[in-house]
């Protein structure tokens, strides 16, 4: 293709009739354009008033044509591509500043690098949009400011669009939430953004609380983090306003993010935490009653939180009769539980249960061989063994991975083979038709071939299994007999 063509086929994309034909050919032709006519074609006049009156679908099949393009010409970034999406991220139509927003992301995931200054425009122009690709945005910004992120005009910018409303905001507390998590150090610059969170947090307003609570949580992922929260009395505001001694319909509504907001800070900090507002997990021990669905869910799942610490443990451990009471009731929960819950019912289980990342010493063992036996009032794994025995997937998988926690322990080892016909179950490679469910059982049994407390003919036939490989199937021969109708 030379210029003259090129030429004309700009034209063309800027005439309405005219343009999805004059697309498409420009697409068909790509293979013939060189590097010079495709820098000769982003200073086109006619593919900006194309840009400026496509379609979405224009835009998409236009998104591949000049991406795909720049990526191979420039696979690490140019002076060339960052003009053109410059250029597209000042347009006066967002749909062009769009345009640009989605060469930018193209570049980042291709790891190729993008200009500063487009990085500061799109927090201008793309971020205060209300319509706009947000999770493109985001992962954008999230992946593209860190080297920039201290710098005082990012800053100023980034406070510049906490004057737009309060979805907006919420998109910049995302995005500088996310990078202190990754990046603990620059807490103290982002605290004039964080700030703003904690005074929208306090206004009247249950969807913005519920949303920057759900952000703030992130927050809590690093210790650097727990400390700024707790230097800010977030805790105990927390506790004081969403976690009442009756649920309102209002309450209700940002309870359960405010509940795994602070199991978030359980989990990073158990001792320090649960020691000081004991208050919260007696309220999550009531809400697991089965009244409400809903937060009875919400609620297994921040026990199972704080009990997959050691800490957390021995914690839970000195709530004998709330920690029974609700053992106790564990299984006839489970069983009359919606299917939608079953999941998070069992994780819960299975993080309770669990040694986690940590070194399963004595006490945990004891503490969690007791807790299985005041569940099931047996010394077996026939609980685990039902579960798996369900036909569904998502609970085998879900089975696979509490039986997986359990014989991490020496008593659940023993458990395992006094539980008649567990073994041969697991052993039968029939029952399992998920691929992801068949290689996460060969990986318990794996785990369990490794056993030294299993009899020998048990481990044996485990190190058979393994030794064939996770979908290994014996081959059936038919033999057909000579003069046989």
């Amino acid at each position: 293709m030379d210029v003259n063509q090129l030429e004309h086929l700009m034209r063309n994309l800027a005439i309405k009739e005219t343009r999805t034909n004059s697309l498409d050919v420009l697409e068909s032709k790509l293979a013939d354009v060189d590097q010079d006519i495709y820098e000769v074609m982003l200073c086109s006049e006619g593919l900006f008033k194309f840009l400026a009156d496509a379609n979405s679908d224009q835009h998409t099949t236009a998104s591949r044509i000049i991406y795909d393009k720049a990526l191979e010409f420039y696979p690490n970034g140019s002076v060339v591509i960052d003009q053109f999406i410059e250029r597209c991220l000042t347009h006066p139509k967002n749909t062009v500043k769009q345009f640009g927003l989605r060469g930018a992301a193209a570049m980042v995931y291709h790891s190729a690098a993008i200009s500063p200054n487009n990085v500061q425009l799109i927090i201008l122009h793309c971020l205060p949009m209300k319509e706009v690709f947000v999770n493109t945005l985001l992962n954008v910004l999230v992946k593209t400011l860190p080297p920039i992120f201290t710098e005082p005009a990012v800053q100023k910018n980034l406070l510049s669009v906490l004057t737009s409303d309060e979805t907006i905001r919420c998109r910049v507390y995302e995005i500088v939430c996310t990078i202190v998590e990754q990046h603990p150090a620059y807490l103290q610059i982002a605290d004039p953004i964080i700030k703003r969170a904690l005074i929208d947090l306090d206004k009247d307003d249950v969807l913005l609380q519920t949303s920057v609570l759900q952000i703030l949580t992130q927050l809590l992922t690093t210790k650097e983090g727990y400390d700024y929260v707790e230097a800010h009395d977030l805790f105990r505001k927390v506790c004081t306003n969403f976690v009442p001694d009756k649920v309102t319909p209002y309450v209700r509504f940002v309870l359960p993010n405010a509940l795994k907001f602070l199991a978030g800070a359980a989990l990073i900090q158990p001792g320090l935490f649960l020691a000081r507002h004991p208050e919260w997990v007696t309220f999550i021990f009531d809400m697991t009653s089965p009244d409400d669905p809903m937060l009875m869910a919400i609620a297994y799942d921040c026990l199972g939180m704080v009990g997959s610490t050691n800490e957390g443990k021995v914690f839970l451990n000195y709530q004998k009769l709330k920690m029974e009471k609700f053992l106790k009731e564990f299984p006839g929960v489970l069983h009359s539980t919606l299917e939608a819950y079953k999941i998070r019912l069992i994780e819960c289980l299975t993080n309770l249960l669990s040694g986690g990342n940590e070194p399963i010493d004595n006490m945990i063992s004891s503490i969690t061989q007791e807790w299985y036996e005041t569940m099931t009032e047996s010394k077996d794994l026939e609980m685990v063994q039902e579960l798996y025995n369900v036909p569904f997937p998502n609970i085998k998988m879900a089975a696979l991975k509490l039986l997986s926690a359990i014989v991490d322990h020496r008593w659940g080892q023993l458990f395992f083979q006094s539980t008649a016909g567990f073994n041969e179950l697991l052993l039968n490679r029939r029952v399992d038709n998920d691929v992801n469910v068949a290689q996460f059982k060969y990986d318990v049994i794996k785990k369990l071939s490794l056993c030294t407390t299993l009899e020998s003919y048990v481990a044996n036939a485990l190190k058979q299994y393994v030794s064939e490989g996770a979908f290994y199937r014996k081959a059936v021969v038919e033999v057909e007999i000579e003069g046989d109708q």
